[in-house]
């Protein structure tokens, strides 16, 4: 992909971007390329889209979201370090909603929301551990009001797999992580403070707003835990002898009625909803 940039002018004021090198990319790069480290220019570009939001230029931005596209999957599916750059900052961008819409309009924002919640599906699938995709599940969450229900959708409706992968996300907050039986703990102590993160670079503004804890605190309750635990079943007898799966639901369950779990979704939720970073780990519980 290339083609209809030959009369396209730069009418967007620059700050960070060279504008020589953006429109290089723009009139040379095709999408069919590799990934290099010419796509460096998308993050320069990203941070003049959001510390300059007074006008994001339609055209351009329109031309680069399939790169900008390109460079989610290479950051997400294999954790390129020049990507990673790029997508958090891209992140960022399409944080500030009434600025991105009024560039690209209603229906390419809701492809782009559309894409996130695709993203995470898939990767979900992969069955990787929690770590690497929690960011953007997180992220997209963030992104709109309306991603956490779409994703839900998705989850309780999708394969075993992909549950048994939310299921795990939750254990979380079933479990402290000495206590964590469903997690293969990384080699960093806490771990389970990442449960809060996001996928940002260029601002530290990322939190889930009072509906989407609503929805959140509504959906994750002890009845959907008990129904996620059932689903996962026998997937949970392919990575653990039967013993082990007694004691985890054993141990679920015990959670459940001694206020474990409600007191961790409590804490987990109250600090998803705010924006001070340093206060993202858990209390003694």
């Amino acid at each position: 992909m290339k083609g209809g940039t030959e009369n396209m002018l730069l009418t967007m004021e620059l700050f960070q971007t060279d504008a020589n090198a953006l429109m290089k990319f723009v009139d040379n790069e095709v999408l069919e390329g590799e990934f290099s480290e010419n796509y460096l220019i998308l993050y320069n570009f990203a941070e003049d889209c959001y510390y300059h939001t007074n006008f994001i230029q339609p055209d351009l931005i329109k031309h680069l979201l399939p790169f900008y596209y390109k460079t989610i999957e290479c950051a997400i599916r294999n954790k390129n370090s020049v990507a990673l750059q790029i997508y958090c900052s891209f992140n960022s961008v399409i944080m500030n909603q009434k600025a991105i819409i009024h560039a690209i309009g209603d229906e390419q924002y809701q492809q782009i929301m559309e894409y996130y919640i695709e993203e995470t599906i898939r990767y979900m699938e992969k069955g990787v551990h929690f770590l690497d995709w929690v960011g953007l599940f997180n992220t997209t969450v963030a992104l709109n009001t309306h991603n956490i229900s779409r994703l839900f959708e998705k989850i309780f409706n999708d394969s075993a797999s992909v549950k048994y992968s939310f299921f795990r996300y939750l254990s979380v907050l079933l479990f402290v992580e000495s206590d964590n039986l469903l997690i293969k703990s990384p080699n960093e102590q806490f771990w389970s403070n990442c449960i809060w993160s996001f996928d940002s670079w260029l601002s530290d503004d990322f939190f889930w707003n009072n509906s989407i804890v609503e929805v959140f605190n509504e959906e994750i309750d002890s009845v959907r835990i008990e129904a996620l635990l059932k689903d996962i079943e026998p997937l949970l007898h392919n990575d653990f002898e039967s013993e082990i799966v007694n004691l985890i639901s054993d141990e679920v369950n015990k959670s459940l009625i001694s206020g474990i779990f409600c007191n961790r979704k409590s804490d987990f939720l109250r600090k998803m909803n705010g924006k001070d970073v340093s206060d993202r780990y858990w209390n003694s519980y």
